[in-house]
């Protein structure tokens, strides 16, 4: 008996597909051109303007009844908040004051997509950190690693929408 061995070859190819024209027919005449919505951009990134934003987020979210003091990182589209949460408040208001405190931040700023908020004491003191060294002129790029790992260790509530 003779075993007979076969070879595959698989081979492709790549050309400019030749489609018709199109073409896209025009509005009627007095019909208003369609808008496209305008892009919302990224926060900023130059450590002025970030830490202006910031501080300005920090201040009206400290206006919210139960907080006592707030620490703002912005970073692409989302802003991390760090709430120290007045001593009278009760724990099962907490999680109200998150909410809030995230809606507040959203309504400040449109380029604002998504609000993160921690009330953890670790986690508030590393966004502290981060929020001074950024006022002191640092870009938030030096704290890349940093702003992760808050990110990922604050936990999904309802005030990180």
């Amino acid at each position: 008996m003779r075993s007979r061995q076969g070879q595959i070859v698989w081979a492709s190819g790549c050309a400019v597909a030749r489609k018709p024209e199109r073409s896209t027919p025009a509005p009627p005449a007095g019909a208003p051109s369609p808008t496209a919505p305008a892009p919302v951009g990224l926060l900023p990134a130059q450590p002025a303007e970030a830490h202006r934003l910031a501080t300005k987020v920090a201040t009206e979210v400290q206006k919210i009844p139960g907080v006592n003091k707030v620490a703002v990182i912005l970073t692409g589209n989302t802003a991390i908040l760090g709430l120290d949460i007045k001593p009278e408040v009760q724990k099962n208001r907490t999680e109200e004051i998150k909410a809030e405190t995230a809606k507040k931040a959203k309504q400040l700023d449109k380029r604002i997509r998504t609000v993160m908020v921690t009330t953890d004491p670790d986690l508030v003191t590393r966004i502290k950190r981060v929020f001074e060294g950024v006022s002191k002129g640092t870009p938030i790029t030096s704290f890349t690693k940093e702003v992760q790992e808050i990110l990922r260790r604050i936990k999904p509530a309802a005030g990180n929408l």
